[in-house]
């Protein structure tokens, strides 16, 4: 939504007197100039706030990139970098509960719902939208409404914080593989159904020098998450207290990929994956295809070999098969500076933070609006297809670590899974047991859901 500015002011101003602690004094900075001396202006107060972020040395540079910009467009606001590149999460538990967290809290979407219900973060609805750089109606859904919290579950409520980013997931393809054993492109329109998809897979795993190992395999370990969706099932009922696993849909999903691995072998198993993981495979040129994010597109880019992307495959021939991915920036609830806080993140999700790490080729915009120009696009850039992920990003939804606020059950799935992928017991009979373990996990780690 687009305000006055006057209307944004006095929301900045009450976002400043409502901030936990009671301490104002990000409100000096933000009150203007002040009439003093016969009428002449002070200049703003110059404030310092500091923000936290993980990631490689690529991730870094774009985001200190975005920093530099917002300084120059804020001079009187210095932002304190704080880069935390291992165990981010641990580290930022240690700082929420010893007050002593950065002014702008970098979150994954899956930390989110646990620091939400500790308090970690401002409630910014109001100052959101009453925005006039954020057209709300011009953002993914799918980003937005992740950072929302009803104080029960994620996705519907007020905004504590707002997307960095959307990472749609998709099916990287390996061209020079393709070429070299005469399959077909996947396309880049149509996700491929299971019997395609096998078809292809089968056709790109091959023993290359006849000594009885698999040189190159069809595709990477699947991500079991987009198949359970693309094919209609889910892992929680809608109102998220039951456990549905087991339920035919999602139960001939688990199982699909279950014998692609230990049946048709056109997966690499734990024990081809001890020497190199999936994504230093597919590098190496070990993998035809492998699923990944937009995150990857720099990295890949160095490549030797020609690549391009296409959709996930699914069950039911739609584009709902996958998880797209995205990280968050949220204002400490008892930061000092709320308001240039705010403005931060603001510029980090708005047009201006977008159009920088779009132009790095680093992410998907924020914006649908922004998908077709060229600062996202980038003709003559690998992939050939970029659309694909905006296409992706349109039915893909958040991963089941964004649901509730206690993830215990997702833990004790987890657990479990190995023994499922490494067993011999049906999808359908394997998550039956576990059904009632699961749904104990459910309500003693969420009892407020089920009040």
């Amino acid at each position: 939504m687009r305000k006055g500015s006057i209307m944004i002011l006095t929301l900045m101003t009450a976002l400043t007197i409502t901030a936990c602690g009671g301490n104002n004094a990000g409100s000096n900075a933000s009150s203007g100039n002040n009439a003093a001396n016969g009428g002449e202006k002070t200049p703003a107060e110059k404030v310092e706030i500091s923000i936290s972020s993980w990631g490689a040395p690529d991730e870094r540079k774009v985001f200190e990139a975005v920093l530099d910009e917002f300084q120059k467009a804020n001079p009187n606001i210095k932002v304190k970098f704080i880069h935390i590149p291992n165990d981010y999460t641990t580290k930022m538990n240690t700082m929420i509960a010893g007050n002593s967290a950065p002014d702008v809290i970098f979150t994954s979407d899956g930390d989110f719902p646990r620091w939400v219900k500790q308090g970690a973060f401002l409630d910014i609805t109001e100052h959101v939208e009453s925005s006039d750089k954020l057209d709300l109606a011009d953002m993914w859904e799918g980003g937005l409404n992740r950072y929302r919290y009803d104080g029960k579950i994620t996705g519907t409520g007020g905004y504590y914080a707002l997307p960095k980013d959307i990472g749609p997931t998709v099916m990287y393809y390996n061209k020079d593989i393709f070429d070299k054993l005469g399959v077909p492109y996947p396309s880049a329109e149509t996700p491929m159904n299971w019997e395609q998809t096998l078809e292809m897979w089968k056709k790109l795993t091959v023993d290359e020098n006849g000594d009885g190992k698999t040189d190159i395999y069809g595709a990477g370990p699947v991500w079991w998450e987009g198949f359970v969706w693309g094919n209609g099932g889910a892992l929680l009922s809608e109102d998220r207290k039951q456990f549905v696993l087991n339920e035919p849909a999602a139960a001939d999903a688990l199982q699909f990929i279950y014998d692609l691995t230990t049946t048709h072998k056109v997966i690499p198993d734990s024990r081809a994956l001890q020497s190199m993981n999936d994504g230093q495979m597919f590098e190496a040129g070990k993998l035809a295809t492998i699923t990944g994010g937009r995150w990857m597109v720099p990295t890949y880019r160095k490549l030797k070999f020609d690549w391009d992307v296409a959709p996930i495959p699914s069950g039911n021939g739609t584009w709902t098969n996958g998880w797209s991915g995205s990280v968050g920036l949220g204002v400490n609830a008892k930061s000092k500076h709320p308001v240039e806080a705010f403005k931060l993140v603001e510029f980090f999700a708005g047009i201006e933070g977008q159009t920088k790490m779009t132009e790095l080729g680093f992410q998907i915009p924020n914006f649908k609006s922004m998908s077709d120009d060229e600062v996202y696009t980038q003709p003559g850039q690998k992939p050939e297809h970029p659309e694909v992920f905006v296409k992706a990003g349109e039915g893909q939804q958040p991963g089941p670590w964004t649901y509730l606020p206690n993830g215990k059950w997702l833990d004790t799935l987890n657990q479990n899974l190995s023994k499922f992928w490494t067993g011999k017991e049906s999808a359908a009979d394997f998550f039956t047991k576990l059904k009632p373990q699961i749904e104990k996990d459910l309500k003693e780690g969420n009892p407020e859901l089920f009040q």
